[in-house]
Order: structure tokens, then sequence, then C-alpha cells
């Protein structure tokens, strides 16, 4: 096997790793902050959702050797759009102390990871040939896919912790 053909798998592997030893290094202090705080920590790095753009665009990802229309590439695009609106508001809404604010903190992430699995899961295992990903490809992939991954399932954790912490 060629090293273009596994390349962007070890890099998802690696960023995968070391953002979930980030998060677990931060993880009691995110605690004893309260679920708010925590939940301002972790959905800002799906503001960068907006990424799926690329997928669009002429020349970055040439995804048709692996299988992949345009009209996939357009659902990737929309969804990741979508989600970065929704993490958007569910910031605003954990800023603001809103009563919705948890209710629609996990809408975002169920959306989002539902988004996530649409689009990694699908796309990732298929590219046998880390060439056809470009630069900004290469980014998504080996970069910020892993840190949302880890992002997703922590504010899951989160959300299911009912403490918070009063100032």
């Amino acid at each position: 096997m060629e090293p273009k053909a596994y390349f962007h798998l070890v890099g998802y592997t690696f960023a995968l790793a070391g953002f979930a030893i980030l998060y677990w290094s931060l993880y009691p202090r995110l605690v004893a902050a309260g679920r708010d705080a925590h939940l301002k920590a972790l959905i800002p790095v799906h503001f960068l959702r907006y990424f799926g753009l690329t997928a669009m665009l002429p020349g970055v990802f040439n995804l048709a050797p692996a299988g992949f229309s345009e009209g996939y590439l357009f659902q990737i695009m929309a969804g990741d759009v979508l989600v970065a609106a929704l993490a958007l508001i569910a910031f605003a809404l954990v800023q603001t102390g809103s009563s919705a604010r948890i209710g629609f903190a996990w809408v975002f992430n169920v959306v989002g990871m539902l988004d996530y699995l649409n689009a990694a899961a699908r796309v990732t295992p298929a590219i046998h040939d880390a060439n056809i990903l470009g630069p900004l490809g290469w980014l998504v992939i080996t970069v910020l896919l892993p840190a949302w991954l880890v992002s997703h399932l922590a504010i899951f954790g989160a959300l299911l912790t009912r403490k918070e912490r009063r100032a």
C-alpha cells in the first residue's frame, strides 16, 4: 500500500488522539466550572463547520473517483453550514443564560453528530488517495473532523450532567 493511500487516516487518528487527550486534561476544570461553562468551551469549534463549503469549490475535492456525486457534496456542504449556524445560536443561548439553552444545545449536538456521521463515516474510509483531498480537504479531514467528533462526544457528556455550578 502506498503512503498516499492511508496518509489522511494516520493524520485523522493522531488528531483524534490529540484532541481527546487535550479535552481529558481540561475535563476536571470544565466540570468544576459548571455545565454552561463546559458548553461554552466546546461549542465554538463548530463555528468552523462552514469549512464544508470547500466541498463545492472546484479543485478542492475531487471525490468522483471515490464514488461521490456533486449532489452528495452539496448535502455535506449544506449540513455543515446548518450545523455552524446552530452552533452560533446554541452558544448565544448559553451565553445569555436562556431557558432554552440546554434544549437547543441538544438539538444542535444531535443534528451536528448526525451530519458528522453522514459525511465523515462515509467519505473518510472511501478515500484511497489523499491527493484528491487538496490542502483544504486534508485540513478538514485530519484536523477539523477529529476536533468536531471529540467535541460532540464531550457535549453529549456535558448535557447528560445535570449538576450546574452556581456563581
